[in-house]
């Protein structure tokens, strides 16, 4: 590992879709939006944030901004899958808006029946991607990515749906995908069209601790897969993580962990 985990953007695009044949492990990276993978051939593991998930033809995995992943290919074999990258905005207008985030990431098996069927989704996205002048390409579009979340929920077996208003599962999107920056609970309440003494009140009826500490505790879970997953120092995971001072990150780090970040990578017993 030699420094940050690659970081993959989308610039302005509402999404992304692809595909990968992949001969070689892939090192430890991760992504500023939502990340959907279907694999079509080859047999692996995805590593994510240090758990091991067998992948084969039929395998589904969502992701979120805050997860870490790599593909490790079997020896003598190859994987080869589908992707398509998701932005905040279009994943809060798609049945991913309902999502629990804390459950990420969900990672799921489809029957044979409903494999075809998000292959042939994603066969329909990838052409429909470049004919941007098309009518109705965004809705069609959007409509394909729909169903493919739709199909990984189903085949996830820990898949859980989030129970918040529909402002406030799309303030949580938004803050997830933006917990490095120097947002404020402001920022989100006006995200979504709430007064700021409004949102504060109802985000700590839904999540159960004030917004501060809610995005602290995300900076802090993103810091700890960085000094896991990377060889990065502790003042590189420190500011890289969204914290401003060292002392600060080193105290709530030990606050929330039990250990100070120096102590990242040992294991609990």
């Amino acid at each position: 590992m030699n420094g940050i985990p690659k970081r993959w953007h989308m610039e302005n695009a509402l999404f992304d879709a692809y595909t990968v044949d992949c001969h070689q492990t892939l090192d430890t990276h991760w992504h500023s939006h939502f990340l959907l993978h279907l694999f079509t051939d080859g047999e692996g593991v995805q590593e994510i944030n240090g758990n091991r998930y067998p992948v084969r033809r039929g395998s589904m995995i969502l992701l979120s901004p805050m997860d870490f992943h790599r593909n490790v290919i079997t020896k003598g074999s190859h994987i080869r899958f589908c992707a398509v990258k998701i932005s905040e905005e279009a994943f809060y207008h798609s049945a991913g808006e309902a999502c629990a985030l804390n459950a990420f990431p969900f990672v799921g098996e489809l029957e044979d029946a409903d494999f075809e069927t998000a292959h042939a989704l994603f066969e329909l996205l990838l052409r429909e991607q470049s004919k941007r002048t098309l009518t109705g390409h965004g809705r069609f579009c959007a409509a394909l990515i729909d169903q493919l979340i739709i199909l990984t929920l189903r085949a996830a077996p820990k898949a859980s749906l989030s129970a918040a208003p529909l402002k406030m599962r799309r303030a949580l999107i938004y803050i997830h995908c933006n917990f490095k920056m120097p947002i404020k609970a402001t920022d989100a309440a006006r995200h979504v069209g709430y007064s700021p003494n409004y949102f504060s009140a109802e985000f700590k009826r839904e999540t159960g601790i004030e917004f501060r500490k809610y995005l602290q505790n995300l900076r802090l879970d993103f810091a700890m897969n960085l000094l896991r997953f990377s060889d990065l120092s502790v003042t590189q995971a420190c500011f890289e993580s969204g914290f401003n001072t060292l002392p600060h990150f080193s105290q709530a780090f030990k606050n929330r962990f039990g250990k100070n970040p120096e102590h990242a990578k040992e294991v609990d017993a």
